[in-house]
């Protein structure tokens, strides 16, 4: 027995029963063969799990170079801090950050981030009165904007912080227009600087006021979109663009667009008691809706509603007729929906252009056949017309077309419309002209002899040395010109001539050849 307790410590245990008598002092259990192979398998299985997770997915592993570096879309750098993403909640209001109380929004920040910025182009100028005019231009959100007036003692300057008068409570706001431009601004949107309507100005925000500001302004995102669900529920047709909540936030202003009348009776008692203020509805367009929210133009660039344009002119049909633009809807249309503002940019100058043309649409008649008019090119001058029944487009100039025309009322017609073709050039044709400029600038370049002159007064070669001819050395009379023989004549004939010195110059512009 004392044999059997002292086996080795490393001995393999086996998978035979050990009696329980056996079983030394100092070991608690001994192992079976199951358990054994329990434990393998489920070390095993851990094993796989582990190697699956290091394993990369097949589908990352397509985008994953050989030297496993980091692909930026999908697995971000460690190293590299993440940047947090903040809701530009101040943009709408002119301004990048939260404003200082006392301290006025700088200009660069307030042209740079507000959708529709005022230029004072009269600052620098001296006012007509020493008199400094008593009422300002405050905006809020976007493009909303209204005139205040001061109180006694106080001025303010551009891009201040202020508390304004609000229905009910107040409202905070920065001042975009003063002085004698303010004047100009009410008198361009008519409003009477003397009435008593106008609605007062309290003092500059403190920082109460623009704390309780910025609060109302980090909440109405999450109220759109809790208002947009509302409006779901209820069935109602009509969609909530954007929400303006008061500086005090006792006060939100709904901006809504719809095709038809909505009774929105039962909408305004729900978001009073969700929202917990007053609510006031306004129904707005879709090109004011696209000047709200923004967005980029078929050009690449910003809406000009939601950046510059504040005067909006009604677009017609007409504008695009008179550019000779196609009428695609398609292209026509904006962002809106509607026909694009742009169309009336360039509208007066295609139409001031258009006075030296003459009528469009109208046929011209020659002996060979009438001649319909297709299409005008207004700032080449030319107008494209073909004869009745053929597909052939020929251009000819205006000017030609007024002569026809005029000649056709005398009932006169010219033979053909071919004799009046312009030849247009086609691209191929432009670089060939310019590819032709340039040989011919080459050419120029080479004659020129090393002091710079051009033509018959660069500096002659010297004649090159000719091998002796094989027929004896007779010089060989030129096809053109007079015989050598009569050459010869008259060149000593002019050696012989007297030497005086009062000569007469010979006519015809030559040089004055003398001995």
């Amino acid at each position: 027995m004392e044999e059997q307790k002292k086996q080795p410590e490393n001995e393999p245990v086996t998978g035979r029963k050990i009696a329980d008598d056996q079983i030394p002092d100092n070991v608690e259990e001994v192992a079976t063969a199951a358990d054994i192979e329990a434990f393998m398998r489920d070390r095993r299985k851990a094993r796989m799990e582990k190697q699956r997770e290091e394993k990369p997915n097949p589908e990352v592993e397509e985008y994953m170079s050989e030297e496993n570096q980091i692909d930026p879309y999908l697995d971000p750098d460690p190293d590299i801090p993440w940047p947090k993403y903040e809701e530009p909640i101040y943009l709408s209001r002119g301004c990048r950050r939260k404003p200082e109380c006392y301290k006025a929004v700088c200009r660069c920040e307030r042209q740079s981030c507000s959708k529709v910025t005022s230029t004072n182009w009269m600052e620098g100028i001296r006012q007509p009165t020493d008199k400094p005019f008593d009422c300002v231009e405050v905006r809020f959100k976007n493009n909303h904007k209204e005139f205040y007036r001061l109180p006694d003692g106080l001025s303010v300057g551009e891009g201040e912080v202020v508390a304004v008068e609000g229905q009910p409570g107040h409202d905070v706001g920065i001042v975009s227009l003063t002085g004698e431009l303010c004047r100009l601004q009410m008198r361009k949107h008519r409003v009477n600087p003397e009435s008593e309507s106008i609605k007062k100005l309290f003092r500059r925000a403190k920082e109460a006021d623009i704390d309780r500001w910025a609060e109302a302004l980090r909440d109405e995102s999450t109220a759109l979109l809790r208002t947009r669900r509302i409006v779901a529920d209820l069935g109602l047709d009509m969609k909530v663009n954007d929400i303006e909540f008061q500086g005090d936030h006792s006060k939100a202003i709904f901006y809504y667009t719809a095709d038809a009348r909505v009774d929105f009776r039962q909408l305004i008692k729900v978001l009073a008691e969700e929202f917990r203020m007053r609510v006031e509805m306004k129904q707005i367009g879709v090109r004011q809706e696209a000047g709200k929210v923004g967005g980029i133009g078929t050009c690449g660039r910003e809406l000009c509603c939601s950046t510059w344009l504040t005067n909006f002119k009604s677009v017609t049909t007409s504008s695009a007729k008179t550019q000779q633009i196609l009428p695609n809807p398609q292209k026509l249309a904006g962002q809106c929906g509607k026909l694009k503002c742009c169309l009336n940019f360039e509208y007066e100058v295609y139409a001031d252009a258009l006075k030296q043309f003459p009528p469009a649409g109208t046929a011209i008649r020659f002996k060979k056949g009438l001649a319909l008019y297709k299409k005008t090119d207004v700032f080449r001058g030319i107008m494209w017309y073909a004869y009745e029944g053929e597909n052939d487009l020929i251009a000819v100039k205006a000017s030609d077309v007024k002569a026809i025309i005029d000649m056709n009322r005398q009932q006169q017609y010219p033979e053909r419309l071919e004799d009046y073709q312009v030849e247009l050039m086609s691209t191929s044709a432009l670089a060939q002209e310019s590819t032709d400029e340039e040989v011919e600038r080459e050419m120029r370049r080479l004659a020129e002899g090393d002091n710079g002159v051009v033509g018959d007064e660069a500096p002659r070669r010297a004649p090159e040395r000719r091998e002796p001819r094989k027929d004896g050395g007779k010089p060989r009379e030129k096809r053109q010109g007079k015989p050598q023989g009569e050459r010869q004549e008259n060149r000593e004939r002019r050696n012989n001539k007297p030497k005086t010195g009062d000569q007469p110059r010979r006519s015809g512009g030559g040089r004055d050849r003398r001995n």
